[in-house]
């Protein structure tokens, strides 16, 4: 039997930058590429004939399916896979493709796109699109943009039979910087309106209308759209009905309009009572509501249902990590903080690279008194079964100032440490130490790593001089931050700062190395043996005096870097007086080249130095109300539930970049 033929079909405008991507991800997989090419004037079609695809010209007229059936007229396949250029097959799809073409009895298949938006890190959208279909000179797309080619198989059989499979498209387009690039939202905004106008009874266009003007933001406008739509459809058989209605609720959600979002969604569970992501959402708005048992009995049943059935368009996490987390928040709000962690848990058993419920975690742990329990809970409760895996638990642990239970993890983090490694564990114990004001256990860390003139030298060294500053010893070293101090303590200067509550992952507590643009964890600069920042030292030092009581120096580093941040910091010399005067552009330029010219490394990013002066004041707010709330015999106050919330809701790193 011969083996049936797989065309790729494409369109293209200048996609230079995204194209080569694509089209090595079919490698393999399609035994012919067909490229319809629209006015690129860049190089797309010399890079598409490299990969051997047949460019075909096509005068561009405002219409999506008119370009794709270009593509179609020139396929002699005997399946048709259409791609854009800003997506991608997945690897394990490129494997599977035909498998499915040779076994399928359909006329078509469903592939689920994955959809990235923002930067791409905030998760993906999961929905089930026809991607592959069978090549007949009656399958043509139809439709001036979202075109569709389901509608033109089922005339020629109106018996056609589809399957769902599990092979995965990654699709970019919708990151921000790309639908910037191109305008993406505005092209589809004219060409959806000039459809509406044509096809004025076409719920459909309507529909992808609300949804960019959902896109972008227009909630009220785009309820309304979607209200047009819905009245013109038969949910029970059209395809988009189920997503519709979640499109209306996250409308209704955004403009606060609670009561009708739970009201909506009531509705529509009647009509899709399998779908997860219509059950997670009524838990929201619940909550939002303040029903906070409906809330967590929608978020548990949504936990029980699980993902929704693959016809389901979707969003990742929704019935498994996603839920939890939200599970985990509303019962920390209700102060069952017990409940709270064990959603965390969940959800980190679910999604073991997720972050927000490790700082949720850790943080309720060690305001509530538990911190001495985290170190057997992560060993109970988490498959840490990579070294990168425990890095980055020790590196979350430290931003949530659990440096008793960090310290527990890292005398375990390697059995046979090399040289090179004792090294940096010493000096990533030392950064702890520092942290909890312990600066005699931090010197004799620090020592044999600087007597040894191995990679952390000259780090541990200046290390040594900051230590010998602030406990009021005479310093004599040549570090430009301690020099600083020095000046400026004399003088009167400076102020303090924070380090980036933003989750920025990878951060470990100090075995990994990292550059200028990879700053999270205050420990990992020193132990990869590059120079650390002015005001992530400042802001360790700053932590170590609210650790250890030192109250005097605190309120003296915060006056230093509160004067360096206003600009009045003392200056020194000709090079100090000449950047005064250089332009902001100017700086800027140097700080992308990673040449700091101020009075210590890092002194001119007064953004960084502003989140270390709070992380230093909320510290101290901190410990003052976890003094408060117990008594001198370590009772706890009767207030202690109270302080403890509070200390929960005090800024700090939670997971969220935004």
């Amino acid at each position: 039997m011969r083996a049936e033929r797989i065309s790729l079909c494409m369109i293209v405008k200048d996609e230079e930058e995204l194209l080569p991507h694509c089209l090595a991800s079919v490698q393999g997989a399609v035994d012919e590429i067909i490229v319809v090419d629209t006015g690129s004037s860049d190089r797309s079609a010399e890079i598409a004939q490299q990969y051997g695809a047949v460019v075909v010209r096509f005068e561009w007229c405002e219409d999506f399916a008119a370009a794709r059936n270009a593509g179609l007229e020139r396929a002699s396949g005997d399946w048709i896979l259409f791609l854009d250029a800003d997506e991608a097959l997945d690897r394990a799809a490129r494997e599977q493709i035909r498998s499915w073409t040779a076994v399928s009895g359909c006329d078509g298949l469903f592939l689920n796109i994955h959809n990235y938006t923002g930067t791409g890190q905030q998760g993906v959208t999961v929905n089930p699109v026809l991607r592959l279909f069978r090549n007949a000179s009656e399958h043509r797309f139809e439709g001036r943009i979202h075109e569709q080619i389901a509608t033109a198989i089922c005339r020629r059989n109106p018996e056609a039979a589809f399957h769902v499979t599990d092979m995965v498209i990654h699709h970019y387009g919708y990151q921000t910087a790309i639908v910037e690039r191109k305008d993406k939202v505005n092209r589809n905004v004219r060409l959806l309106q000039q459809a509406v106008e044509e096809e004025p009874d076409q719920p459909f266009h309507h529909y992808n209308l609300g949804v960019e003007y959902l896109r972008v933001g227009e909630a009220e406008r785009a309820l309304e759209t979607f209200g047009v739509a819905r009245m013109g459809i038969d949910p029970a058989v059209t395809s988009y009905a189920h997503l519709l209605y979640k499109y209306e609720v996250r409308c209704l959600q955004h403009l606060n309009r609670w009561q009708e979002a739970l009201d909506r969604i009531d509705a529509a569970l009647e009509l899709f009572p399998e779908y997860t992501d219509l059950m997670h959402h009524r838990g929201v708005c619940a909550d939002a509501l303040g029903d906070a048992d409906r809330a967590e009995y929608s978020l548990r049943e949504a936990v029980r249902m699980g993902p929704p059935p693959p016809i389901y368009h979707t969003e990742e996490g929704i019935g498994t990590y996603q839920t939890w987390y939200t599970l985990g928040r509303l019962l920390e709000g209700r102060a069952d903080l017990e409940g709270a962690v064990d959603a965390y848990v969940e959800a980190v058993r679910a999604k073991s690279s997720l972050l927000p419920p490790l700082y949720r975690i850790f943080r309720i742990m060690r305001v509530s008194g538990q911190e001495h329990q985290i170190p057997e809970l992560v060993r109970e409760r988490f498959a840490l079964s990579s070294e990168e895996a425990t890095h980055k638990v020790l590196g979350i642990l430290e931003q949530s100032r659990c440096y008793e239970a960090a310290l527990q993890l890292l005398l375990g983090v390697s059995s046979q440490p090399s040289a090179e490694m004792r090294e940096r564990l010493s000096v990533a114990e030392a950064m702890l130490q520092i942290q909890q004001g312990r600066w005699n256990k931090a010197r004799l860390k620090l020592e044999p790593v600087q007597r040894k003139k191995g990679l952390l030298a000259i780090s541990s060294a200046r290390w040594l001089e900051r230590l010998e500053w602030i406990e009021g010893k005479e310093v004599n070293g040549d570090d430009p931050l301690t020099l600083w101090l020095k000046r400026s303590s004399q003088g009167g200067a400076a102020v303090t700062n924070d380090e980036e509550s933003t989750v920025q992952t990878g951060r470990t507590v100090g075995l990994r190395a990292t550059t200028k643009k990879d700053r999270g964890s205050s420990i990992d600069g020193t132990v990869a043996g590059t120079e650390y920042d002015g005001w992530q030292a400042l802001g360790l030092m700053m932590e170590g005096c609210v650790q250890s009581g030192r109250w005097k120096e605190l309120h003296g580093l915060i006056q230093m870097c509160r004067q360096q941040l206003a600009g009045e910091s003392v200056r020194v010399g000709e090079k100090e007086n000449e950047e005064g005067k250089r332009s902001e552009k100017d700086k800027d330029m140097d700080r992308e080249k990673g040449e700091d010219m101020g009075p210590f490394p890092g002194s001119l990013d007064t953004l960084v130095g502003t989140s270390w002066l709070v992380k230093g004041l909320v510290s101290a707010a901190d410990h003052h109300m976890e003094v408060f709330a117990r008594h001198a015999a370590g009772l706890r106050h009767r207030c202690w539930p109270v302080v403890q919330h509070i200390r929960l809701e005090l800024p700090g790193a939670d997971g969220f970049e935004s």
